[in-house]
Formats: structure tokens, sequence, C-alpha cells
């Protein structure tokens, strides 16, 4: 939904729709984050699993700030005025414009900043959901990356301005130094400056790319694999959608398994439970996705070793 959408949406929001078998009121939720991505199918799945049937009992709006975090907070305010039954949000920028201008209506997130300086055993307030955990797995990405490219020596990060992505740069940061190796930071502000991002890449004369997790990213997964390749680069990302469209590696939580997961949240939600009886959840699976197609495309031997770790090769 874009924003001329969603006002025109909060402008009708006192007239709520009914199931269209007898008179019981759709959960109507609404679904926001930085730019639309393929995880949203995930939380369908698993709403359809517990039977709420969109067009029947489930209403689902989506916002989006079409790749721009800098528009995150003004929505969210906009977006606690409609009467949502629930809000879900992703994306670490996204979830906290809503912890700011949302307190009424209960919140369920899927980010990496979820339970950070509290207890996972219970949340605070209205908002409880999956942590992502990506501050812990960003550490690895450079190993992994120095372990497919051997030779490599300057690392670019590419991340977005997010409080999750500072934190997972420092965690990359840090291991980078570790490996004796150099760290290029480049900074996004938008979608729209990541181009601008890789051709600094190019003339810093970097080696591999690391990509910090974020909506914007999965968001322009073939567009990022394609504007990749055409610098010649290797890069390692947070998720499987990246290398199927292109991508040479990836390592993180199975995101399609935490948004399903997220279902079962608004679903307890929505029945009558309260966001701050709902304990935080952990990942339980971890993916590592190799394409073999663009190893080759960029001279690279995959080492045995890494593809026998591999839950998923790509040929």
């Amino acid at each position: 939904m874009r924003r001329r959408q969603f006002i025109t949406l909060l402008g009708g929001a006192a007239a709520w729709p009914v199931a269209a078998r007898g008179q019981a009121k759709r959960a109507r939720v609404g679904w926001f984050t930085v730019a639309p991505h393929p995880y949203i199918e995930g939380f369908r799945r698993g709403m359809r699993e517990l039977g709420w049937i969109e067009g029947e009992n489930l209403l689902l709006e989506q916002t989006y700030a079409d790749g721009h975090p800098e528009r995150l907070a003004g929505l969210a305010v906009v977006l606690a005025r409609v009467p949502y039954d629930l809000v879900v949000v992703s994306g670490s920028d996204a979830v906290e414009a809503v912890r700011a201008a949302i307190q009424s209506i209960p919140i369920v997130a899927v980010s990496s900043t979820l339970g950070l300086g509290g207890s996972l055993a219970r949340s605070a307030g209205n908002l409880s959901g999956i942590a992502l955990l990506f501050d812990e797995v960003a550490a690895k990405w450079p190993e992994l990356l120095v372990e497919i490219v051997p030779r490599l020596q300057r690392v670019g990060v590419l991340f977005d301005p997010s409080p999750s992505a500072l934190r997972q740069s420092e965690a990359v940061d840090t291991t980078t130094a570790k490996l004796g190796k150099t760290l290029i930071a480049l900074r996004i502000s938008n979608v729209d400056t990541i181009a601008a991002a890789l051709e600094r890449a190019r003339s810093e004369k970097v080696d591999g790319l690391v990509f910090i997790s974020s909506p914007i990213f999965t968001a322009n997964a073939g567009r990022i694999a394609e504007l990749v390749q055409g610098i010649g680069l290797p890069a390692i990302y947070e998720a499987r959608v990246l290398v199927e469209r292109g991508g040479l590696i990836s390592y993180g939580p199975d995101l399609n398994e935490a948004f399903r997961r997220a279902a079962s949240y608004a679903d307890r939600i929505l029945k009558g439970a309260k966001p701050a009886d709902l304990p935080i959840e952990r990942p339980t699976r971890f993916q590592l996705v190799i394409n073999l197609r663009t190893a080759k495309a960029l001279g690279l031997d995959v080492p045995p070793m890494l593809l026998a770790r591999a839950d998923e090769v790509i040929e």
C-alpha cells in the first residue's frame, strides 16, 4: 500500500468489514516495513494454517516506506490512527517507529533488536515477536566470505541507517579485524543510494562484499544481484532469496519460517492473549546457501568442506 492509498483507507476507517459468513468481524491486521519483502508469504501461510483466510476472516493491509527509512516515523504516526486489531512489523527501524507511535494496538515484531536490553522470556507493553539474532550471525559473514575467497583483503560492508544495522556492522568490523582484513564501510541512506555505494566499492578496490541484513536488500534482491554481478565481486547476504537471484552465498535464520512463526503470535493475540505475556522467540533454523553458478562465473572454487556444510547448493 502506498501512502495515498493509506490516507484514503484512514478516512474510511470507522466502517469495519464483516465476514462473508455470519456477522463475525474480520480481524484487521496492519503489515508495516520499510519495503515490500517476500516473507509476507511465510506469514500468510502461517495464518492460513491457523484458520485465518484473507477475504473471509482476515484483512491484511500493507504499508511501506518505499525503501526510504526516513519516512517510517511519519507513516507510523498515521498507522496508529487506524483501528487495527494488530500490527505486524519487521526491520529494526520500522520497529522503532511503531514503538514510538503506537501504544494501544498490539504489535508483533520480527527484528534483530527485539529483546535487547531486556528479557527474552517476557516482552514489555504491547509488543512481542521473533528476535532474528542477526547481531550474532553477522560475525560469521566475513569468516564465510574469506573461506570462499581466500585471497580477499579488503571487505566492503553495505548497511542502512537502522539500529540493528549499526550493531551488525560493528560485529563484522570486529571479525574482519581479527582476520587481518581491511573493512570499507559503505553506508546507504535509502534504496536510491545502493548503486552509488557499489560504485564506491569498485573505486575503493574492494575484494568482496558483506550485505548487512535489511528489508531494503531483500526487497530489491534481483536488482542488487545484477549490480553486484556488474562489478564482478563476490558477496555474502542475509537470506536465501538473494542467492536465488544470483548472489554468491547467504547465511542466516530461515526467514520464511520466522514469519510463519510470527503468525502464531498474531493468532494468539487475536484470540485474546496480551503481547506482554508471550515470550520472545529465537530462530531455531539457520541456512547456509551457495550458488555454484555464480561461483563459477567469478572464477571461484568453493571448498568441499564448505559445500558439505551448505543446507542448499544452487547449480
